[in-house]
Parts: structure tokens; C-alpha cells; sequence
């Protein structure tokens, strides 16, 4: 490969690389079916009690309010930079900014975080099962080593790759839950789980719907793989509407079945437990209990190569509108992938585990960038939402629906408040604290520079991203 950098007419991401399977995959992946498995209910188990699908299927129901903008907003604006286009295209450059700015520090960031997740949770248990001591950083290393080889060799190869994993973790998910409800624990096999009256407390219940909003965030990741994707303005929508559906389903799913198979008159046992799912696995599996691991290790692979898709299509459209460095606007002339904005993407994710693995704990980092990632995710709803009953009620009146268009994102945009709130208050404790400052202090620095473009006469480089970003040149590399 050439080092020789030019600008070709017509260069751009692969057209139709991928069609409605691979879309699909890359939003179930996204949100990560086998750690829903083996943490998310144990989360909501802790402050609901037994009704965990009653808080799994309330979350579920908000997000698809979130998901009633990104179906509108891709029907007639489809773009790889996502929300970035849209609110830039409908609402302006300024606060399309704010909200690429909040995307490049939740979304790059999430490959690292799960994958020193990964690595921790794996040195523990390898050590614990078999009194193997493998360290957290080098499963961490190797993860950003995959995930980099894999993208840099094409969006179908990585998409590919994502239905292969998201599938297995799928199935193993469902095979543990399966046989949790043909064996049930203390309790036996009941349908307590789906009562709001088996919540522990009302707080506690909407408590948990506020873990469920944040385990189903990443099904709007589809919308950056729009200018690669087969008919997007069909794909798209039906990959947002199907992934959450089957999101939902699975995880209201294996929920009941870990409850009852652990047995729902002992879920105080269930939260207190170091990993109830991974237990629950070698007492009813025996040996095949590592096929719940290995699907964890698929799962967070799955996240990693879906987060990598999403943010480099991102970074690499901001380039292409000139926000950003035009170097990173460079795609491969044979593979068509941004080249630049893949190693970017790999440095941070190396950056990030390591750096906060070591820093924060393996699992402090989760939490830590948990907390700043609900922050930030809220305000680019938010603003989705807005930019759709814009984009309708002004560029397209004959199709606006006041229930559609005004009714739901303003219902959407309360709940979203609502979840920020339960996030931000209590105040987190101890290191964490530090969490919701600088996901506020981003903003903040982001607004700055806005002010500092503006001051400078300089908002033509903000003005240009919306549109530059629906087409344009990039920088091809031999």
C-alpha cells in the first residue's frame, strides 16, 4: 500500500456493502446481549427485586420513544455522520457541533471500557476456575488488536463478524435461560417477575428502568453505516425497529429465566453473588459453563467491532466536512474503509482500557464512563428529538403528525430528563463523582469552541459539516 495521499472524485465509503441482516446485527450488537446476561439484571435484580422485566420492558418501551425520532430523521436525511448531520442539517452547525463533540467522547470510548472489563472479568474467573493468572491487560491488548485487524479489513469482513458473534451470544443466552425455567430454584416456575407488585419498592422499579434505558442504548448506532448500507432510508428504520424488539424480547427472556432458574425467593443470593449467570452456568452446565464465557468474550467483541463501525464512520465524516483533520477523511482505494479514522479509533481504544483499567479498576472504568456516557447519550436524544418535529413541521408539513412528530419526542425528551436526574442525583460517591463534571465539562469546552468559531467569523467550517457530510470528496489512499 502506497503512503500517497490524493483527493479522487466520486471516492467515498462502499455503497450497498452491507443489506438489513448486517445492519440489524450492528445494533444487537451494539447493546450486547451476552453482558445484558451476565450483569444487567444482576444490576436491576439490586434495586427492583424480582420484577426485573417489568423495569426491562418500561426501558425498553422509552427507547422506542428514542427510536421514533432516529426511524424519522433516517427516512429522509441518511448520512455517516449520524445525528451529527441531522441536527447540523435541520437545526444548525452550532448545535450540530455540541452534539458531535458529545459523540467523539461517549462513543470512541466505548470499545476501551469493555474490553478492560473483559480482561478483568476474565482474570478473575480464569484464576478462580482453573488457577490460571492471566492479566487483564494482555485479554485487553489482544481484544484492540482484533477489533483494529478486523476493521481496517472492510466493512463487510467486521459486519460479518458481528452476526457471527451477536448470533452465538444470542443462542447461548437463550439455551441458559431455557433451562433455568425447566429447572427452577427456590420458588419454582412462576411469573412473579413480570408483577410490578413483586418490586421490591416504586423507587426501586423506576430505579431499574433507568439501568434498562442506559442497557439498551446503541440500537440508533446503525444510522453512521447509512451511506454503506442497501436502500438506507428502508434498512434503516427497520433494522432500528427490529433491533429494539428483539432486544426487548431477549432480555425481558433470559431475565425471567435467570430468576427463576436461580430461584426468585432467593434473589437477595442473586445480588450479593460475584457473577450469578457464570454460577447459575456451572451448577446447571457443569463443563459447559465456559460457553457462557466465551459468549461474554463474543459479546464484548461484538461491542468493540460495533462501536468501531459507528465512530470511525463519524470521525470520519467530521473530516470530510472539514471539522476535523482532513487526514482522517482518508479511506482505503480497495477496501473503501477510513484508514485513518480506524487507527485513531484503535489508539483510543488501546488508551482507554489500559489507561483506565489500570487507573480506575477494570470494573471502576465501566461505571466510571457508564455515568458519563447517560450524560452525554441524553443530550443527543434530546436534540434528535427536536431536529425530527423540526424537520417535519418546517421541510415537510404535508407528512407532519402532531402524535408522531410532537406528542413523542416531547415524551421522549421528559423521560430522558428523568433519567439524568435519577443518574445525577444522589450525587455518585467516591471517584465517580468526578464523572458527571466531566461529562459537563466536555460540553462546556465544546460550547467554548463554538463561541471562539463564531467570534472568528469562522462558522462557515460548522456550516459546511451538515451538507458536506450528506456527499463530498475524501481523501483517497492508494
Amino acid at each position: 500500500m502506497s503512503t500517497q495521499v490524493e483527493k479522487r472524485s466520486g471516492s467515498s465509503l462502499e455503497a450497498g456493502a452491507i443489506s438489513l441482516p448486517g445492519v440489524l446485527m450492528q445494533a444487537i450488537t451494539h447493546i450486547g446481549p451476552a453482558v445484558g446476561l451476565l450483569f444487567t439484571v444482576q444490576a436491576i435484580a439490586g434495586v427492583a427485586g424480582v420484577a426485573v422485566p417489568v423495569a426491562l420492558g418500561i426501558g425498553g418501551l422509552a427507547m422506542a420513544l428514542v427510536a421514533v425520532s432516529v426511524i424519522q430523521l433516517s427516512k429522509k436525511v441518511s448520512s455517516a455522520g449520524g445525528y451529527f448531520t441531522w441536527v447540523s442539517t435541520i437545526i444548525g452547525p452550532r448545535t450540530g457541533f455540541i452534539v458531535a463533540w458529545a459523540f467523539l467522547l461517549f462513543e470512541p470510548i466505548g470499545a476501551g471500557i469493555t474490553l478492560a472489563f473483559m480482561g478483568g472479568v476474565l482474570e478473575s474467573t480464569l484464576k478462580t476456575a482453573y488457577g490460571f493468572d492471566l492479566p487483564w491487560w494482555i485479554s485487553a491488548l489482544v481484544g484492540a488488536a482484533i477489533l483494529t485487524i478486523v476493521s481496517l479489513n472492510g466493512l463487510k469482513l467486521s459486519i460479518r463478524v458481528v452476526v457471527a458473534l451477536g448470533a452465538f451470544e444470542v443462542a447461548v443466552g437463550v439455551a441458559l435461560a431455557l433451562t433455568g425455567l425447566i429447572h427452577p430454584g427456590h420458588g419454582g416456575f412462576n411469573f412473579q417477575p413480570f408483577f410490578p407488585t413483586s418490586a421490591s419498592s416504586f423507587s426501586g422499579l423506576f430505579l431499574g428502568v433507568v439501568f434498562s434505558v442506559f442497557a439498551f442504548q446503541g440500537f440508533e448506532e446503525v444510522a453512521p453505516l447509512a451511506e454503506e448500507s442497501a436502500n438506507p432510508t428502508k434498512t434503516l428504520p427497520r433494522a432500528v425497529i427490529l433491533s429494539l424488539a428483539i432486544t426487548i424480547v431477549f432480555f425481558i427472556f433470559i431475565a425471567w429465566g435467570l430468576l427463576v432458574g436461580w430461584g426468585t425467593k432467593d434473589v437477595a443470593s442473586l445480588v450479593s453473588n460475584g457473577s450469578p449467570a457464570l454460577t447459575f452456568a456451572q451448577s446447571v452446565w457443569g463443563p459447559f459453563w465456559i460457553l457462557v464465557v466465551i459468549a461474554f468474550i463474543n459479546s464484548i467483541l461484538g461491542i468493540g467491532t460495533a462501536v468501531t463501525n459507528a465512530s470511525t464512520r463519524v470521525i470520519f465524516g467530521m473530516a470530510r466536512a472539514g471539522v476535523l483533520p482532513s487526514g482522517l477523511a482518508v479511506i482505503h482505494s480497495k477496501r473503501k474503509t477510513p484508514t485513518n479514522a480506524v487507527l485513531l479509533q484503535s489508539l483510543i481504544t488501546v488508551i482507554v482500557s489500559i489507561g483506565g483499567g489500570f487507573l480506575l479498576g477494570t470494573t471502576g472504568v465501566f461505571a466510571f464512563a457508564g455515568i458519563i456516557v447517560t450524560i452525554l447519550v441524553i443530550v443527543v436524544y434530546i436534540s434528535g428529538n427536536l431536529a425530527m418535529w423540526r424537520l417535519y413541521s418546517k421541510t415537510y408539513p404535508a407528512e407532519y403528525n402532531r402524535f408522531t412528530h410532537l406528542i413523542v419526542p416531547i415524551a421522549s425528551s421528559l423521560l430522558l430528563l428523568f433519567v439524568g436526574y435519577k443518574t445525577l442525583f444522589p450525587l455518585p460517591s467516591g471517584v465517580n463523582a468526578w464523572a458527571p463534571i466531566v461529562a459537563i465539562g466536555w460540553l462546556v469546552i465544546g460550547v467554548v469552541i463554538v463561541m471562539v468559531l463564531s467570534a472568528r467569523g469562522r462558522l462557515g467550517t460548522l456550516g459546511r459539516a451538515g451538507k458536506a457530510m450528506v456527499g463530498g470528496d475524501p481523501i483517497d489512499e492508494d
